[in-house]
C-alpha cells in the first residue's frame, strides 16, 4: 500500500473512532490483502453520512476532494499522489440493463450484496472495536479456490461492465470464472443487455483490460465469453490468431522499449477487420478523433510493410506485430530532428509535435525509417494530428 494511502487509512480509522462512526475497508483492497498482493487502491465504507466524514478527513489530510452526491461517494486526492475513496454503505436497484443504479442508504451487508464478485464482497470492520472480517457471501472460500463468482444471475444484466471486469480480474489473478457466472454472462448477451452499454463505458473497460499484462490471455478469455461481439461481431472469431498477434506485440514492446498504449493492442486485436468493420468499431467505442481516424485507416497502415507516413507509435508497433517479417532490434539512437525543426516547417506549437517526435523514434527503433526520412515522416505525422 502506498505510504500516503496508508497514512490516509490510519487517519480515517482515528477519525471514525473519535466520532464513533462504523468504518469498513472493502473491495479490492481486502481481496489483495488476503491474497498477499500489493494494495494500490484504498476504499472505505461508512455507515452514516459518508460525505461529511470525507470532508473532515480531507481537511485532516490536506487532501483535495471530489464529491459524487448522487452515489454518496467521494474521492480524496492525497498530497503524495495517492487516492482514497470514501462511500456510504448503500443498496442499489437497476431500472433497466446498463442503466445507472438507483441508490438508497443501507448497512454493510447490503453494500456487500450490491458488488460484482464474492471475492470483492469482503469487508474488514475498522471501527468501532477491534478489526473484524465480514464475509457474508463466501468470498474467502472463493479466494482459496481461486474462483471468480458473481453474486446473482442478474448481475451482468444490471451492469454489463461486470462481465468485462470478470475477464480482467480472472486474467490478472489467474482465477477461473465460475460456470454459473459464465452462463449468466451468456444469458445477458442473448438478452441484448450489452447493446445498452454506452461506447464510453465500454471503451473504458477495454482500455483497462488492454493496459494490464498478458493482453493475449485477456482477449482470448473475452472471446471465449462471447464478449468480443459487444464490440463488433467480427471480433468474435479468430481467437487463436488474435492471441498470437497480441502476444507478439507485447514481446515487441519490450524488445524495442516501445511506448505502446492500450490502443496499440486494440489495433492488433482488430488485425483481420476490414475498413468498414474498423469504422464500425471506432463508432461503437466512441473513440476520440485521433484514435478513431487511426482505426479507420488501420487496414491501409498494416498493409504497408515498410512505412506509413504519419503513423503513430501505436500504429507502428501494432503493424510490426502483424508483419510476416520479424523486425530486428536496432541500436538505440536518438533521432536527428527536434521540435524546432517541425516549427520551422510550419507545424504550430502544441502536443502534436511531441507525438510526432515519439512516433518517429518508434519508427527508427523498429527499423522502418532511416535518418533521411525522419523529418518528412514527422511532418506528415504532425499534420495528421488534431489541432
Amino acid at each position: 500500500m502506498p505510504q500516503d494511502a496508508r497514512e490516509g487509512l490510519t487517519q480515517a480509522v482515528t477519525l471514525a473512532r473519535d466520532r464513533r462512526v462504523p468504518l469498513y475497508l472493502v473491495g479490492g483492497a481486502v481481496r489483495d490483502l488476503l491474497l498477499r498482493r500489493a494494495v494500490e487502491d484504498v476504499d472505505v465504507v461508512v455507515e452514516g453520512d459518508a460525505l461529511a466524514f470525507a470532508q473532515r478527513l480531507a481537511r485532516r489530510l490536506h487532501a483535495s476532494i471530489r464529491v459524487h452526491p448522487r452515489f454518496a461517494t467521494a474521492t480524496l486526492a492525497l498530497p503524495g499522489g495517492g487516492r482514497l475513496d470514501v462511500a456510504a454503505a448503500r443498496s442499489e436497484a437497476y431500472d433497466a440493463p446498463a442503466a445507472l443504479p438507483q441508490v438508497r442508504p443501507g448497512g454493510i451487508e447490503e453494500d456487500l450484496r450490491r458488488r460484482d464478485f464474492t471475492v470483492n464482497s469482503i469487508a474488514i470492520r475498522l471501527s468501532p472495536g477491534a478489526p473484524r472480517v465480514a464475509d457474508p457471501f463466501g468470498g474467502g472460500a472463493d479466494l482459496a479456490g481461486r474462483v471468480l463468482r458473481m453474486l446473482h444471475a442478474g448481475s451482468p444484466r444490471d451492469d454489463p461492465t461486470r462481465a468485462f471486469r470478470a475477464a480482467r480480474y480472472a486474467n490478472r489473478l489467474g482465477f477461473r470464472i465460475a460456470p454459473a457466472s459464465r452462463r449468466w454472462i451468456a444469458a445477458a448477451l442473448a438478452e441484448g443487455a450489452f447493446e445498452s452499454l454506452s461506447g464510453d463505458r465500454l471503451r473504458r473497460e477495454i482500455a483497462l483490460i488492454l493496459s494490464e499484462p498478458n493482453r493475449a490471455g485477456a482477449v482470448s478469455l473475452l472471446t471465449h465469453l462471447g464478449l468480443g461481439t459487444a464490440l463488433h461481431p467480427a471480433l468474435s472469431k479468430g481467437s487463436s490468431s488474435a492471441r498470437g498477434r497480441l502476444a507478439r506485440l507485447e514481446r515487441l514492446a519490450v524488445a524495442f522499449a516501445g511506448d505502446a498504449t492500450w490502443f496499440a493492442y486494440l489495433l492488433a486485436w482488430a488485425g483481420d477487420l476490414t475498413s468498414k468493420e474498423c469504422g464500425e468499431l471506432a463508432t461503437r467505442l466512441n473513440l476520440p478523433r485521433r484514435e478513431a481516424e487511426a482505426l479507420r485507416r488501420w487496414p491501409d497502415t498494416r498493409a504497408d510493410d515498410r512505412l506509413t507516413k504519419g503513423a503513430s507509435a501505436d500504429e507502428l508497433l501494432a503493424a510490426s506485430a502483424l508483419s510476416r517479417r520479424a523486425p530486428r532490434p536496432h541500436p538505440v539512437r536518438d533521432i536527428g530532428i527536434r521540435g524546432r525543426d517541425l516549427l520551422a516547417a510550419g507545424i504550430p506549437p502544441g502536443p502534436a509535435i511531441g507525438r510526432a517526435l515519439a512516433a518517429t523514434r518508434e519508427a527508427v527503433r523498429l527499423g522502418r525509417l532511416d535518418s533521411l526520412d525522419e523529418l518528412s515522416f514527422a511532418i506528415e505525422t504532425a499534420r495528421r494530428e488534431p489541432a
